[in-house]
């Protein structure tokens, strides 16, 4: 706090010019412990507040911070100055990133010769110089469903708490799902330029992480503009993050479902809603069914090359097709014209011919082929000059551009939406929509999938830099940029804005982590809820707000209705927190499958 006063001397915020108290008196008992006797060890101060009884329940600790940059540094750091882990317990910590040269202005575990080391591993070195009697149990493994086999039900069962010390709200849900199952507390904080929050989450006293709701909500973007009309490098981003989606997540796992299921795939297909969207679904699956019937990477790079087509040339010129430079708005209930279309923010775009001697067109083509590779269980081709030689040999030959009246159908629909503020275009469907969807059909459920390998589905993963994800992103969002001439990112940026990752200030994480760790002593010491603080700070404005955890939200009788019946439910005011627990000996659980 004192190290941000400073600060603003020399910045846009005002100094507080008054006293500023904080106290944690809850802490202390009317009366000195009576084991708060000196033990000649680093830990007296502590044990001269708490007793030597306390400090030995700090030692057999076993907690799991979850993450490794700005706040998992200072709490590993905190933790082990404490003492957590140093007699029986543990701190397990886990981060898969690696440390860049931007980390070392706020994660102070980091030095100049650490750059491209693992964060877990350096952070943990770090803590041990601190206090080498710490026992610290390192990972560089994500937490999240893919590595349940390394975090499992036998790990969280064992920790007494977690502190999460993440960077975006999907992981911070997924801990939360595990800790509630778990019935474990949970120290959860984040911070944002000058500001930051902490939560005290304790099992059956307060609510969960979920079930606390965004004060600020991200300001979402219109869909008709991140398809069609970016006018900032962020559009351009976001729309290559969705792309990335329905390119390399949905339809692999699509195609999957075929395999495994060729009925309940059709059946699914009736419930994603109008022709146009069964069209699309059906149409990506075919494309990955067709290729996986004789894939190899060449094949790969093929399907790369007409991706870019698709997006940078043909997309672009139906566009321009629909709407040419000198179209004019209209209203869309008088019909009066409103002037020129192209202007304000939308800006007339320009289609791009593949040239393999342009980097940027040459890195889309190779980051997309290797992802493709990827999903269908192929090797990649990392060495550039490699890849651009095989790209060379296959000779690839755009086909002419025609308009496609599909397409124009869906961008005329578009923009009316958007003129009418709809969150949503309903693209009408004619009689050739029918027909393509009934021989998409026929030709997929005919198809004989009994030999094909399950494809893999790309799970997004921003810290992974091998594994081509921010590379796509990356050179996505600079061909979409240029087709509208939009300033390009760079692919920290891109990383930052794709992977929502939260900034970070020193003076900052600081605050917060010591804020959380005073909870913590609480925790520890087993107080009542309602010494508990959860809080939210704004360094710049000097805002410091301290409050009680909210009790956790107990389900209430509710009218359904499609049941048109009262659900009630059972046992009355149950939470998140409650279980229902089936005891099945294993014997019997044998005999019920068998």
């Amino acid at each position: 706090v004192i190290a941000q006063e400073i600060v603003k001397k020399f910045g846009r915020y005002t100094p507080v010019r008054q006293w500023q108290y904080l106290d944690y008196l809850e802490l202390l008992t009317e009366n000195v412990p009576e084991d708060a006797a000196p033990q000649g060890s680093r830990y007296d101060y502590q044990i001269s507040i708490f007793g030597k009884e306390f400090q030995e329940k700090i030692f057999k600790q076993k907690w799991f911070i979850v993450g490794c940059g700005a706040l998992g540094c200072e709490y590993l750091k905190g933790f082990a100055l404490m003492g957590m882990g140093v007699k029986g317990g543990v701190i397990h910590v886990t981060d898969m990133d690696r440390i860049e040269v931007s980390n070392l202005n706020r994660q102070f575990l980091f030095r100049k010769d650490n750059v491209g080391h693992a964060k877990s591993v350096c952070a943990s070195d770090a803590a041990r110089l601190m206090n080498p009697e710490v026992n610290i149990n390192t990972f560089e493994t994500a937490v999240g469903p893919s590595t349940e086999n390394v975090f499992d039900d036998e790990f969280w069962a064992s920790l007494d708490g977690v502190c999460n010390a993440l960077d975006n709200v999907e992981a911070r849900k997924y801990t939360d799902s595990k800790i509630v199952f778990h019935g474990k507390p949970l120290l959860e904080s984040g911070t944002l330029g000058a500001k930051a929050n902490c939560e005290v989450i304790l099992p059956h006293l307060t609510r969960s992480y979920r079930e606390y709701k965004d004060v600020v909500q991200e300001d979402t973007i219109p869909m008709c503009t991140l398809r069609n009309f970016p006018h900032i490098i962020e559009h351009c981003i976001e729309w290559s993050r969705a792309q990335f989606t329905e390119v390399f997540e949905d339809p692999p796992k699509d195609l999957n479902t075929l395999i495994k299921d060729k009925d309940g795939f059709f059946q699914t297909l009736t419930k994603e809603g109008g022709v146009v969207a069964q069209l699309e679904k059906l149409e990506h699956v075919k494309e990955l069914y067709d290729k996986a019937v004789s894939i190899s990477f060449e094949n790969c790079v093929r399907m790369a090359f007409d991706s870019f087509i698709h997006q940078y040339r043909d997309r672009i010129k139906n566009l321009i097709h629909a709407f040419p430079e000198d179209a004019e708005k209209t209203d869309p209930d008088s019909g009066a014209k409103l002037g020129k279309f192209w202007s304000g923010s939308k800006k007339f775009p320009r289609s791009a011919e593949f040239d393999i001697d342009d980097p940027l067109h040459l890195e889309y083509v190779y980051t997309v082929s290797n992802l493709y590779a990827y999903m269908y269980n192929l090797d990649s081709v990392e060495d550039l000059n490699k890849f651009k030689d095989i790209l060379r040999s296959l000779n690839l030959k755009a086909k002419d551009w025609a308009p496609s009246k599909h397409l124009v159908k869906q961008l005329e629909a578009e923009v009316e939406a958007e003129s009418k503020k709809k969150k949503e275009a309903t693209i009408p469907t004619d009689h050739e929509d029918l027909v393509q969807l009934k021989e998409l059909k026929s030709y997929l459920q005919s198809a004989d999938v009994s030999k094909l390998k399950p494809l893999q589905p790309a799970a997004f993963e921003k810290d992974d830099d091998f594994n081509f994800h921010i590379d796509f992103i990356t050179s996505c969002s600079n061909l979409r940029a240029w087709n509208y001439h939009i300033k390009p990112a760079s692919r920290h940026q891109c990383k930052m804005i794709a992977g929502k990752i939260i900034p970070a200030l020193a003076t900052t994480t600081a605050m917060i982590t010591g804020v959380v760790q005073m909870e913590l002593y609480k925790y520890l010491k087993g107080l009542p809820k309602k010494n508990y603080c959860c809080g939210y700070f704004h360094l710049g404005t000097a805002d410091f707000q301290l409050f009680e955890p909210d009790s956790p939200v107990k389900a209430q009788e509710v009218y359904d209705v499609l049941e048109m019946a009262t659900v009630k439910p059972v046992p009355p005011g149950f939470t998140v927190w409650d279980l229902s627990l089936i005891h099945i000996s294993e014997p019997t659980r044998q005999a019920e499958i068998s």
